[in-house]
């Protein structure tokens, strides 16, 4: 089950949130959100590590239910139950050692979207065993849509979006974009760009350069 949003939904409520978030200052000027002021204060949620999966693949996951969470122990050879509650968001400890820039931050942000779109679809009554949502590595800045999609899938893109949205909002991107190319906002068009400028612009936002150039794509300014 899901929510039928479209890009321009996502990117309308995206813009909806930062509005009221911070009186709307990430809106103002191209800068870096700190997610875990967002997640906590804006969406009362807690974040905290553990080793998620066995095989790594997997980042983080939402808690939508107070229940037990199955966590690996430090050398992924045994699971074990840990106790969690509602509204905790956890994060993968191999992330840590990412040597990908912004990767923590932005599956933060992708477990925030998850928070805020898809609360109702993963309510359990007390006492589940598992209250949690997983998102897979491959997942996190995946911007291709494979047709069709499962249900799983779709909330996965929905997250993506609304993450993307979130962290690298529309309006800001464009203002940057436009004052790079020396046109006015309304003049934008999809244009080729560097490696070495996507990574600038990613660092403005401390994004990886992969989810900067997969933004840049979502709203029709880059050429390959």
């Amino acid at each position: 089950m899901y929510h039928n949003y479209s890009p321009e939904r996502l990117e309308k409520k995206a813009e909806e949130i930062l509005k009221i978030y911070k009186q709307g200052e990430l809106l103002v000027t191209p800068q870096a959100m700190d997610v875990d002021h967002f997640a906590e204060f804006h969406l009362d949620a807690k974040i905290d590590f553990a080793n998620l999966s066995q095989d790594k693949k997997t980042l983080g996951c939402t808690c939508f239910n107070d229940g037990v969470l199955m966590v690996w122990n430090d050398d992924r050879t045994k699971q074990y139950p840990l106790e969690v509650e509602k509204g905790y968001i956890f994060v993968d400890k191999e992330i840590l050692c990412s040597e990908v820039e912004g990767r923590v931050r932005f599956t933060i942000i992708h477990e925030c979207a998850h928070l805020i779109l898809h609360r109702r679809f993963y309510y359990q009554k007390p006492g589940n065993v598992i209250p949690k949502i997983q998102c897979a590595v491959y997942q996190i800045e995946d911007g291709a849509r494979r047709l069709p999609m499962t249900d799983e899938e779709v909330r996965e893109w929905q997250a993506n979006r609304l993450a993307a949205a979130l962290i690298m909002p529309a309006k800001t991107v464009r203002m940057m974009m436009a004052e790079r190319l020396g046109v006015a906002v309304d003049a934008l068009s999809p244009v080729y760009l560097s490696d070495s400028c996507i990574k600038e612009m990613a660092d403005i936002y401390n994004v990886s350069k992969s989810a900067m150039s997969i933004r840049l794509e979502d709203l029709n300014l880059l050429l390959h």
